[in-house]
């Protein structure tokens, strides 16, 4: 079976470009044909000698209708590729989008141009949410001129897929790394006091760096979201996240730590302040954040139950 590489985003975001590059790298390079399929037709293009240079089929699908599991195991079969590589139409929806059954080697890769980001983000939320849901890279391109938001772009997609590796590319191309952004509040105070505008920011931040925060004292409000069946004290307080639209919300909690657990209800709702420290999965390899409260009071739901991702 061919490995397959779905390569998704909107036009002109540089997809393209991008796969023109990858079929170029040593590390890339394979003993078979390629079997590009390309969905829709930007400015960048293919030249024939570049195809034929690099041992590359390629054919086009111009309706949505026409991406089908039949259709792509059709043409699959009449070509017998090594791999597929995939440049989607970013304005055809994924979600619903399926693939040959047999299609388990499958790589994700979404490609986004930083100064057209917000207004999709703002306008096309949904598709924009569908294309980072299962990357496995997200790649932001030109962010040169917009580097005081690529903070929040990140954390917007970071709150769709908290797996997802994201890279910034400047308008020559060059590789940014992972830009250090200023955060809504001083990581170096050992006090540190959350509010409904800083909360995303926060978890985000927390659950991919957990070490910079261990030994500090947080102050937060959350509703009770969950209660350990295992151990007495062990609970999960927490918040919402609307990442795509109201029907699509990802829960930003903590694991919890408190003696007297067993006074709180699910729903209720509570401000609290503890010492963070973490824990281990050993399953997947993972540490995070655990709050040891010390102290909690039951307190009135905010007047918005959801917080926002900037």
């Amino acid at each position: 079976m061919a490995r397959i590489y779905f390569i998704n985003g909107f036009m002109d975001a540089g997809k393209t470009t991008f796969i023109k590059e990858l079929l170029g790298q040593d590390y890339f390079q394979i003993s078979g044909e390629t079997l590009l399929i390309e969905c829709e037709e930007g400015d960048e293009e293919y030249p024939e000698d570049f195809l034929e240079g690099h041992h590359v089929e390629k054919i086009s699908i111009e309706k949505e209708e026409d991406f089908n599991p039949e259709y792509l195991a059709e043409i699959e079969k009449e070509y017998k590729p090594k791999r597929v590589i995939i440049e989607y139409n970013g304005m055809w929806n994924r979600k619903d989008l399926e693939f040959p059954w047999y299609w388990e080697d499958l790589v994700e890769i979404s490609i986004f141009d930083a100064t057209t980001f917000e207004m999709y983000s703002r306008n096309m939320k949904p598709l924009v949410a569908e294309q980072v849901r299962n990357s496995l890279m997200t790649i932001i391109n030109r962010c040169d001129t917009v580097l005081d938001k690529i903070g929040g772009y990140r954390r917007s997609l970071k709150a769709v897929n908290s797996y997802l590796n994201v890279v910034f590319y400047d308008k020559d191309g060059e590789m940014s790394g992972r830009l250090d952004e200023d955060l809504p509040y001083d990581i170096n105070e050992d006090d540190l006091t959350i509010t409904d505008d800083n909360y995303a920011t926060f978890y985000i931040d927390i659950m991919e760096n957990v070490d910079r925060y261990v030994g500090k004292q947080v102050n937060l409000q959350g509703m009770v979201i969950k209660k350990s069946d295992d151990v007495l004290t062990s609970f999960i307080l927490g918040r919402f996240a609307m990442t795509c639209c109201a029907e699509d919300l990802s829960m930003f909690g903590f694991v919890c730590n408190y003696s007297h657990a067993d006074e709180l209800e699910l729903d209720d709702w509570v401000k609290y302040s503890g010492i963070i420290d973490k824990d281990y999965i050993e399953k997947y390899n993972l540490w995070y954040p655990v709050i040891y409260v010390k102290e909690i009071e039951h307190c009135n739901p905010p007047e918005n139950n959801f917080v926002d991702v900037v």
